[in-house]
């Protein structure tokens, strides 16, 4: 019976730990081909990048996850908004290279 108790009060801790911090997708900001997409691709890639930041903003915030880390884990906590930071970070800048892009192509003048 105290192997047992052991054993969860142990193993508790590290499944909050592993659990503890939520990672966002990161983006290229330039990708092979960019070059080549047409105004719709463009725009299509545009708005992946809007659906990309609501995920990232989703995992922001009083998630079951966060709440976990704040109360047991709080450096899981920490790096899961860092790691929101980068991803935004990563997102913007693919959508100003995009942007510039869609720019080049005169896609507002067509």
């Amino acid at each position: 019976m105290k192997k047992r108790y052991v054993q969860l009060v142990c193993g508790i801790p590290l499944a909050v730990s592993l659990l503890g911090c939520a990672t966002s997708r990161k983006v290229q900001v330039v990708q092979m081909g960019d070059n080549k997409l047409s105004c719709q691709e463009l725009t299509t890639e545009m708005r992946k990048l809007d659906e990309a930041q609501a995920e990232v903003d989703s995992k922001k915030g009083m998630t079951g996850t966060n709440v976990s880390a704040f109360l047991f884990w709080l450096p899981g906590l920490a790096y899961t908004y860092y790691d929101a930071g980068q991803a935004t970070t990563l997102i913007s800048g693919r959508r100003s290279h995009l942007t510039d892009l869609y720019n080049q192509q005169n896609c507002d003048g067509r």
